[in-house]
């Protein structure tokens, strides 16, 4: 007979879907005895995860690409998360593969594998199978993962169009039960925003956020529940040392940590606060604090209990963390009512962060 699992392992569990809003803990109206439900409740965004193959912080991620209309990479990084390693290093090559794998995002690993796809499907829809098979071996491309990843994705977005968060009108046929969105879908009008579907991926991974500490050796992170580690080396994003003349991110959102030598970050993108505050964690609160200067108390956003999100305008925390709760209201709407529109509120809201993002891109 099976074990069951561990109180430890179920408590966590538990208080994982809680955080990620699929899942309501507590007594709604009495005990089941006396006509309440108590115990958990699924809420509209938890049913909508369930029916997904997927991680449920994945899960909802590919369900805010959809409401921030960036789904095709969002989709696609998705399913490079279940399919096996695009990249490979032959032996003796690492070096060329790393730089190889640098060419297609110096600033994300997800990136560089979603570049990656776009490019070999684009080139065998264009010059046909062979011309890709030849670019993907000199480029250290694993084949047979580009394959699984454009299933994974066609199941997804069967999926997506089953649960009704993408129209049919949005899909085009690629073979029996197989699809691909349309270059001008509707949840692709923002799909060309990279700072935008960067920042869309933290939804997927809430508590994998890391800070590079301003004292230690270069290199040196923290994470939620680390005060000492580092990018792991096949990252795109790590250095050695300093470079000379490039500002590097004080920001990384990573896949997985890993504990070998030391504790390394796995599949990391640079990120912007904007991004995190917009999209990372679980929970933003507002606290007030008392200025040093005086007894004036101002208000201090907290992500998580351990990020400190300020800025020099008080009004842009306000704004930001206002913007926020919109994009978590239009997530919330469209699992209850996903065959119909955003109301136009929200649509302005989405509008407005994919302005900010096309002017902080232009920044760098």
């Amino acid at each position: 007979a099976m074990d069951p699992p561990r109180s430890e392992a179920v408590a966590y569990a538990l208080d994982r879907l809680e955080k990620l809003g699929a899942l309501r803990v507590g007594d709604y109206g009495g005990d089941a005895a006396h006509g309440g439900s108590g115990g958990e409740v699924l809420t509209p965004l938890g049913r909508c995860l369930s029916r997904l193959p997927l991680d449920p912080a994945t899960g909802r991620m590919l369900i805010m690409g959809a409401v921030m209309q960036c789904l095709d990479p969002v989709v696609t990084a998705a399913a490079c998360f279940s399919s096996r390693n695009t990249f490979y290093n032959p032996p003796g090559m690492r070096e060329k593969a790393h730089q190889i794998r640098k060419s297609f995002s110096d600033s994300s690993d997800t990136m560089a594998q979603v570049r990656a796809y776009d490019e070999f499907w684009y080139i065998e829809n264009e010059d046909g199978w062979h011309a890709a098979c030849s670019w993907a071996k000199d480029n250290y491309v694993s084949i047979s993962a580009m394959i699984s990843i454009k299933a994974v994705r066609s199941q997804l977005l069967d999926e997506l169009k089953k649960i009704g968060l993408v129209d049919a009108s949005d899909l085009t046929r690629v073979g029996f039960k197989k699809y691909a969105l349309r270059s001008d879908a509707t949840v692709n009008r923002n799909a060309d925003n990279e700072m935008l579907h960067g920042a869309v991926l933290a939804v997927g991974f809430p508590g994998n956020i890391s800070s590079r500490r301003q004292l230690g050796s270069f290199g040196t992170l923290r994470t939620r529940t680390e005060s000492h580690s580092e990018l792991h080396p096949s990252s795109v994003t790590f250095h050695r040392k300093p470079p000379r003349g490039v500002k590097l991110s004080s920001w990384y959102l990573y896949r997985e940590m890993v504990l070998s030598s030391q504790v390394f970050l796995r599949e990391c993108t640079m990120m912007r606060p904007e991004q995190i505050v917009l999209f990372g964690g679980h929970l933003l609160e507002s606290f007030a604090k008392q200025n040093p200067a005086g007894n004036v108390m101002r208000p201090v956003d907290v992500l998580d209990d351990w990020i400190v999100a300020e800025s020099p305008c008080d009004d842009t925390m306000s704004v930001l963390a206002s913007a926020r709760r919109d994009i978590n209201a239009a997530l919330e709407y469209k699992v209850m009512y996903p065959r119909y529109p955003l109301p136009d509120e929200s649509q302005a809201v989405i509008d407005s962060i994919c302005n900010m993002f096309d002017v902080l891109n232009d920044e760098r």
